[in-house]
């Protein structure tokens, strides 16, 4: 990653905050722990969410986000995590999200909405190593998520 003052990451403990990554740190050597240190939630004193040593390119992804208006940003997000976009509304693509090739994103959830007559569809994702298929922890998770983006 070039210029990591643009850069975001989810935290891999908990999946749901975003933070800047930190300069001078690169995603292939920066460990998982070291990233959710970072943000100092109370699931990242639990190592459950650790593969092994990973780092935090072994598995995971950077999602490439183009909003209709603004600049295109990237955030990289770490395994088992979960994330969710204002994908669509009323006829109109809000922004588009793709993951790096040779990763495991899985859609969680789509939840449509019609608020004030508009509809709105919020989708939530996440990442998995070795093709794992998500909890139903995972799932509610999504769920919370992207009824939260209303």
């Amino acid at each position: 990653m070039a210029d990591n003052g643009e850069v975001t990451f989810i935290c891999p403990a908990c999946g749901e905050a975003e933070l800047p990554f930190p300069d001078n740190h690169e995603p292939s050597e920066t460990n998982y722990t070291e990233l959710s240190e970072l943000h100092g939630c109370d699931h990242s004193k639990s190592v459950h969410f650790v593969y092994g040593n990973g780092h935090s390119s072994s598995f995971g992804g950077v999602i490439l986000e183009t909003p209709v208006e603004g600049s295109p940003r990237s955030r990289w997000v770490p395994p088992r995590t979960v994330i969710a976009f204002h994908f669509y509304q009323d006829q109109t693509y809000l922004a588009r999200e793709e993951a790096s090739p040779g990763f495991y994103p899985q859609p969680l959830f789509r939840n449509r909405m019609v608020i004030d007559g508009v509809e709105n569809v919020f989708v939530a994702m996440t990442f998995l190593p070795h093709g794992e298929t998500c909890t139903d922890e995972m799932r509610a998770r999504g769920e919370q998520l992207a009824k939260a983006m209303r």
